[in-house]
């Protein structure tokens, strides 16, 4: 088959049979379609001897790149000469295949800022050194004081990522790098991994949590409030936006979360006496909490008498009280827009709740919340 190969091909293809599909721009340039995976390759021949090439994978590798291989390759066997191999691509900097690494993967803005800072912070010195340098004994030697000198859950996200960039590397360019991390692992040299933090809002603080959330300016306590009711993570809350909030049809959704998954939520009684004064006057790009810090809203609620606690203390409360009323686990996931795991097909890949059948159980957590915290 000849076609056009592009990107949004290439998204659609659903072809799984092994069959090669020939570009009409370059000719000998190809792409064959396993169950896996699509492969870029030269199909062409050289003196009546057929040469077959492999060229790289997609997406790792883009359909432009792919194609700008080829015609090196190609050219040569115009010329009569049958390649050995196909030239290498140029090995990256670290700091290229970082910002290549979170375009492959898609990462949120978020991450890739999150991971940006970490390199400019602990590896600055190898920011703008080929890709193969992270093998390097200095490297090593670095990373092992890395793991030595920091916090466990810096080492770890640490770890994480310099794993995964070296892995795709590997992918894209042929190679097979070593991460330092799996050797220090190896030899017990890497600390233990960061454990989750203590909740320290417990049910016995809220009332006087209450207390001083009421005390505190209107935006910021309705800001506190929606995030107990809810059980929205602290930036979810945070970006909610006027066009988030359907007073009438009951319902509110998050596009931006954690997991990447849109969520939604259905507006209790007691969320839509907060909603409806936050919406007064917005337009529908209007953030609802303009001007509140997520950073520093839990330290305005201990300044005023609060019991010391964490934003995520409130999420894991509505976790808590759900679980100690009765409500299904599924139930629990869909409200806090958690990912059922791999091996639970019934619950990952068939059950799917939406808002409204959520509404009761969420109303019951709230129910439950009440007589430490009042009515809002």
């Amino acid at each position: 088959m000849i076609i056009t190969l592009t990107e949004a091909l290439l998204e659609r293809l659903t072809a799984t049979d092994g069959r090669i599909l020939r570009d009409r721009v370059l000719c000998g340039f190809a792409v064959r379609a396993n169950k896996r995976r699509r492969t870029f390759l030269i199909a062409t021949s050289v003196k009546g001897k057929q040469v077959r090439m492999m060229l790289g994978y997609w997406p790792l590798m883009s359909v432009e790149e792919a194609r700008g291989h080829a015609m090196a390759v190609l050219r040569e066997c115009r010329a009569g000469r049958i390649p050995s191999r196909a030239q290498p691509k140029p090995l990256p900097t670290l700091r290229e295949a970082l910002i290549a690494y979170g375009e492959a993967k898609n990462l949120k803005a978020s991450s890739r800022k999150r991971y940006d800072s970490l390199f400019r912070t602990h590896f600055a010195a190898w920011l703008d050194r080929s890709v193969d340098d992270l093998t390097s004994p200095a490297f090593a030697e670095h990373c092992a004081a890395f793991a030595s000198s920091k916090g466990n859950a810096l080492v770890e996200v640490g770890r994480g990522v310099v794993t995964a960039l070296i892995r795709y590397v590997n992918a894209v360019h042929g190679l097979q790098l070593e991460s330092p991390f799996t050797r220090l692992a190896g030899a017990g040299l890497l600390p233990e991994r960061a454990k989750p933090r203590a909740r320290v809002l417990q049910e016995a603080d809220l009332p006087s949590w209450f207390a001083a959330v009421e005390s505190v300016p209107e935006k910021p306590r309705d800001y506190l409030f929606l995030a107990l009711l809810s059980g929205l993570r602290r930036n979810e809350v945070r970006n909610l936006r006027r066009r988030d909030i359907d007073l009438v049809g009951g319902v509110l959704s998050v596009s931006d979360t954690k997991n990447g998954k849109p969520h939604s939520l259905p507006i209790t009684s007691t969320m839509r006496t907060i909603l409806v004064r936050r919406c007064e006057g917005l337009q529908p790009d209007d953030e609802l909490f303009a001007g509140v810090s997520a950073e520093h809203v839990a330290s305005m609620a201990i300044r005023a008498g609060a019991h010391r606690f964490m934003l995520h203390d409130l999420r894991k409360l509505v976790a808590t009280v759900g679980q100690r009323i009765g409500i299904s686990d599924a139930v629990m996931r869909r409200i806090l827009n958690h990912t059922a795991p791999k091996t639970d097909v019934l619950h990952r890949h068939y059950v799917a709740l939406g808002a409204i059948d959520v509404a009761e159980s969420l109303e019951s957590i709230q129910r439950a919340l009440e007589p430490s915290v009042g009515r809002y």
